[in-house]
């Protein structure tokens, strides 16, 4: 298996480096499977249970490299989803730059302290292995496209995990849309692929991402 995954992860490499004419939905989908199979082999699920994002949060946030930020808040989708205002957030000072993950986004602690009004279990459901697991992988294994809230095209040109771009609406004001850069993507399935076990995992008695 862990040979299996990470030959997926260097087709992805190859692909982006290639004349072929690729597609982010092409490697979001294959890096998120590789994830996704990942949290599957480390803690198998039973006929009929439904454990698959809870299992595939624990593998990123319990399981990735303290760089990867899997834990991180991303506070453009706090704004998204209404649960801040934008006053409240650097978007109060600069309402049409580009941010990046570390410019504008915090960890869990962090956001609980800055954000008492939201609760945890929302700041986790807004954390970045949620979010690669609600808007990225159902997205593209279920219609082949993220959710409305991202972009393939990342905002920023630097290296980051997430990059965010307000689109206009009408009536003004604008949607804060979250890009996942591709090469942050490659690194966490590479790390995870790599870290593959001949045997399963015992369960955590709580899984992360449970209130």
């Amino acid at each position: 298996m862990r040979k299996f995954l990470l030959e997926r992860v260097e087709l992805v490499r190859q692909l982006i480096d290639s004349q072929l004419p690729w597609h982010y939905a092409d490697c979001a989908l294959i890096l998120c499977s590789v994830m996704s199979a990942c949290a599957a082999d480390r803690w198998p699920s039973q006929p009929k249970e439904r454990i698959d994002r809870r299992r595939f949060t624990e593998l990123l946030v319990g399981c990735s490299p303290p760089d990867a930020h899997a834990e991180w808040v991303s506070v453009p989708a706090l704004i998204v989803k209404g649960l801040v205002e934008e006053k409240d957030t650097p978007y109060g000072l600069n309402g049409s730059r580009i941010f990046k993950d570390e410019e504008i986004d915090l960890p869990l602690a962090d956001a609980a302290l800055k954000y008492p009004g939201v609760n945890v279990q929302a700041l986790k459901n807004n954390c970045y292995a949620t979010l690669i697991y609600e808007w990225l992988r159902c997205g593209f294994a279920h219609q082949y496209w993220g959710n409305e809230n991202t972009t393939p095209y990342v905002p920023s040109r630097d290296r980051a995990r997430i990059s965010y771009i307000g689109r206009g609406e009408k009536g003004g004001g604008h949607r804060r849309i979250a890009g996942f850069h591709l090469e942050y993507l490659v690194e966490l399935a590479e790390h995870h692929a790599g870290d593959v076990e001949d045997k399963p995992r015992q369960r955590p008695s709580k899984w992360w991402l449970d209130p």
